[in-house]
């Protein structure tokens, strides 16, 4: 019975069919529109940044001793910096785009001479807002944003003031949180469909913050405030997901690889530890062929050491990084290769100040990155990666060889860190687990290491890397 309905269905369906063909001809697919899903600008993104900035400041002061001795002046500070952003969009009918966004930047705005412990860095800042955006057209978006704002101005000497009657140094605050508003706009190119490129000018002001407040040896109290403004200029590259790729991302196997690849990680030494994380993308939306990535990657580190020379201070540093590279990767069958160039901005702070350091204050440079890894599949496993910037002078390099049990691969390393004129070498072993995040259906690995570490060099400062004895750390990375 359900047969016969079911040819009854299609037998009354027939002249409905054959109506339109007896007038116009046979029937074809090629009659029918193509149902083309309608471009969007909604997603969820990650961008990393560059860019330069000025800071215009005015400097306010006055002492107790004499209420006409008040005096403000015009300070600046100017370099670059790089930044990692996060955000989200939504488009709304044809021709409007509103998104919220956080960003976070490592800079090298630098005032003085800090050779001379007298100068003073913008070092790092953050920001949350909202924009508002016009499509020109398809891929081309003007917008205004605005939101809240912080920056991190570092001293090294510059709020100092020295008494004009002779007598001890005032010392001024060793850094400041200044806090504020920003508003700014841009221009957004869609490149592909998960690539954008934009431009965005900014303009942050700040409410002033007290940098010096002391008293002189003849018992004059005297006040300093600093009242910033930054502008800067960005020139940014976005990668965005629609919300169905967050949500079901593409399955990664042997036929597809990873569209980006996130890592984080900590790092622990004798009297240093250390955060960092990082993303890759694939420019060609496969990490497992030929192509054009992007890479960046930050650093959060804090260490200490002592001097070698009196007074034998015990120095604190607190150390930020981050990286914007451009890289191209070669893939084997049985191994992958990439080569890196790139930009890199760096702060160290250092309390209280050592004079016979040099890696500290901000730095801008250039950057070089290479990695060698043998492929998942072969029995043996061999890695090979380093980097040198022009900023501080740094570098690191690692060597891994081992066995590749697939659910488990391990063997000895040998590492090295150097900033300036120190180095840390590390004679250790690793053991990397790979297993899939079932929950997200992504492939991850969980790599340990744990080893003996030295030093050497001819400064009396010290690598982030720590001092010498034992170390241990921990990454995880995920590819989607």
């Amino acid at each position: 019975m359900k047969k016969y309905i079911a040819l009854v269905v299609c037998g009354a369906a027939i002249p409905a069919l054959s109506a339109p063909a007896a007038a116009d001809g046979p029937f074809s697919l090629k009659d029918t529109g193509m149902q083309v899903a309608p471009s969007t600008w909604t997603g969820v993104y990650f961008g990393v940044g560059a860019g330069y900035g000025h800071d215009h400041s005015k400097n306010n002061y006055r002492d107790d001793s004499d209420i006409d001795n008040t005096s403000s002046k015009n300070e600046g500070a100017d370099g670059g910096f790089v930044s990692a952003i996060y955000g989200f969009d939504r488009q709304i009918g044809d021709r409007f785009v509103v998104g919220a966004f956080t960003d976070f930047s490592v800079s090298a705005l630098t005032r003085g001479d800090e050779d001379i412990h007298n100068g003073l860095v913008v070092d790092r800042s953050w920001a949350i807002g909202a924009r508002l955006g016009y499509l020109l057209n398809d891929r081309t978006l003007v917008y205004a944003n605005g939101g809240f704002t912080q920056a991190h101005f570092s001293n090294d000497g510059w709020w100092d003031i020295d008494p004009v009657e002779g007598g001890p140094t005032v010392q001024g605050k060793g850094s400041r949180w200044f806090s504020g508003y920003f508003v700014g706009g841009g221009i957004e190119r869609k490149l592909n469909d998960n690539f954008y490129l934009r431009g965005e000018a900014r303009y942050s002001n700040f409410g002033s913050e007290v940098t010096n407040d002391g008293t002189t040896a003849d018992g004059v109290h005297i006040v300093d405030r600093e009242v910033p403004a930054i502008v800067t200029g960005e020139l940014a590259l976005v990668y965005k997901l629609d919300r169905d790729k967050v949500l079901n991302p593409d399955p990664v196997d042997d036929d597809h690889g990873p569209r980006m690849i996130t890592y984080n990680g900590i790092d622990a030494a004798s009297n240093s530890v250390y955060w960092y994380g990082g993303t890759v993308f694939g420019l060609t939306n496969d990490l497992y062929s030929n192509g054009l990535l992007l890479r960046t990657e930050g650093v959060v580190a804090s260490y200490n050491y002592d001097q070698s020379v009196a007074p034998h201070d015990n120095i604190d540093a607190d150390d930020r990084s981050l990286d914007v590279m451009l890289g191209y990767q070669w893939v084997n069958d049985n191994w992958s290769a990439i080569g890196y160039v790139g930009y890199e901005a760096r702060s160290v702070h250092l309390s209280p100040f050592d004079p016979h350091n040099n890696v500290t204050g901000g730095a801008n440079g250039f950057k070089v990155a290479a990695e060698f890894e043998t492929d998942d599949q072969v029995p043996y496993y061999a890695s090979l990666e380093g980097s040198y910037s022009t900023a501080f002078d740094s570098y690191y390099g690692q060597a891994r060889i081992g066995w590749n049990k697939k659910t488990i691969v391990f063997g000895p390393e040998a590492a090295v860190y150097g900033d300036g004129a120190d180095f840390a070498p590390r004679i250790g072993a690793f053991a990397t687990i790979p297993f899939q995040m079932w929950w997200i259906n992504v492939p991850a690995k969980l790599t340990f290491d744990v080893g003996q570490q030295f030093v050497g060099g001819n400064s009396d400062g010290s690598t982030r890397a720590g001092g010498e004895g034992a170390y241990g750390g921990s990454m995880l990375r995920i590819d989607f």
